[in-house]
């Protein structure tokens, strides 16, 4: 068992950054709190295993990552992450020059999103809105668009595509 004055320090320390890390790779937000309880509680139980932690905050995110990486493989993923695609892109996408947790980590990540879906054309972009940003099925998106439900998942699919290969160049240029 961990020292709980230690414990509880490393929480207090850690908490709102780690929550801001989790969300920042795609988790859904009504879901943020739980995965980083899970994170916690997978550091209660390591602590001794792993004996003193140089850095608490890193070794807290990368228990944080590995839980994400294993929620996109549970059936229900769907419910708690905002789109599997699209956070396994951010979790790949991650890399250690930001400082996980700070405002700028998620800005900075919201901002080269936002960049790249100025790449898209507007039809797709008005696709990629409607599914991952108002939660709209793709029949919906077809009925407002005139297009079929296939249609629409195929520019989804071309849209991931163009968005996973603007946001690794934005991250290695990073």
């Amino acid at each position: 068992m961990p020292d709980l004055k230690e414990f509880t320090r490393v929480v207090a320390e850690n908490h709102a950054s780690l929550r801001y890390y989790i969300q920042g790779l795609g988790v859904s937000a009504a879901w943020v709190d739980d995965m980083a309880q899970d994170t916690f509680l997978v550091a209660y139980r390591k602590w001794e295993e792993i004996g003193r932690v140089e850095n608490p905050g890193a070794w807290l995110r990368t228990i944080a990552r590995n839980l994400v990486l294993n929620e996109t493989a549970k059936l229900n993923r769907r419910q708690r992450l905002l789109d599997e695609n699209l956070t396994t892109l951010l979790v790949e996408a991650d890399h250690e020059g930001l400082p996980a947790g700070e405002l700028s980590d998620l800005s900075e990540r919201r901002e080269a999103l936002y960049q790249c879906m100025q790449i898209l054309s507007e039809r797709a972009r008005g696709v990629v809105e409607r599914h991952y940003f108002k939660d709209r099925k793709s029949e919906d998106i077809g009925r407002e668009l005139s297009m079929k439900p296939a249609a629409v998942r195929k520019m989804l699919f071309h849209a991931r595509q163009a968005l996973a290969g603007c946001l690794r160049s934005r991250v290695k240029e990073a």
